[in-house]
């Protein structure tokens, strides 16, 4: 997979999509919507997860807190900077170390998410 940079066309629809797991709402409302997106991506399932806990995850985590209140979505230009910003971070690393994976009601929906990706995906000329 190329880097997050390097192949913007292709990873913003991905991050738009993964980011609505991280609303104020039941993320089962947008399930279909975000697999049908990702199931056109290029992206195998891995690398959808990979994109979800190591770039969207960690910029979005914190909009579930309580204290962040209801949130309508991620402005695209937002979402982009902060996730180019973390990922050319000289503390990386340090990310890395931190709390990168998912919260288990997100795990939860991740694999409805995926599933729906590969139901998606073998209706269409795509496959998995």
């Amino acid at each position: 997979m190329r880097p997050a940079d390097e192949d913007l066309a292709s990873r913003r629809p991905a991050w738009e999509a993964l980011s609505e797991m991280f609303l104020d709402n039941d993320p089962a409302l947008s399930r279909q919507w975000r697999a049908e997106r990702l199931a056109g991506s290029p992206y195998s399932l891995d690398q959808l997860e990979h994109i979800l806990v190591d770039e969207v995850n960690p910029v979005c985590r914190y909009n579930l807190m309580p204290v962040a209140g209801e949130w309508a979505g991620f402005n695209s230009e937002w979402l982009e900077a902060r996730i180019l910003h973390r990922l050319h971070s000289p503390l990386r690393f340090l990310h890395r170390l931190a709390m990168r994976r998912l919260a288990p009601d997100l795990r939860e929906e991740w694999r409805a998410t995926r599933d729906a990706i590969v139901a998606s995906r073998g209706a269409g000329p795509k496959g998995t």
